[in-house]
């Protein structure tokens, strides 16, 4: 599954600890300092070839806003033309940032929150 490859893609790069401050699919009240990843709808797949192009958001939560964004620049760099790669027994073709990290309002508990979003290139099962 996307998500489970992408944090033990992660967690494999230092970046953090899945379930600790790595979570899937969702974004938990607390810790205050998250990574979180979400899947969204991609690119059609491919008809006659087993690639498929999911799309991928990993959010960032922070009480600091410095070690928020250096959160998400990490995560970016660690993604971002990360290519021909086994994770978990798939084949990853391409993984590409959308845009560059964007800032959004802080949450009712004044953390700061970022976000990026990827696309996917990657085997099916």
């Amino acid at each position: 599954m996307l998500l489970n490859d992408i944090a033990a893609y992660l967690q494999a790069n230092g970046v953090g600890t899945v379930g600790t401050d790595i979570f899937l699919g969702q974004l938990p009240a607390t810790p205050d300092n998250v990574a979180a990843l979400f899947e969204y709808a991609g690119e059609p797949p491919d008809l006659h070839s087993n690639v498929e192009y999911p799309g991928l958001q990993v959010l960032v939560r922070n009480k600091n806003y410095a070690a928020g964004r250096q959160k998400i620049e990490q995560i970016r760099n660690v993604l971002h033309g990360l290519t021909e790669t086994i994770v978990n027994g798939r084949r990853y073709l391409l993984i590409r940032a959308r845009q560059s990290p964007e800032a959004l309002p802080r949450d009712e508990n004044g953390r700061a929150i970022f976000v990026c979003n990827f696309r996917v290139i990657k085997e099916v099962d």
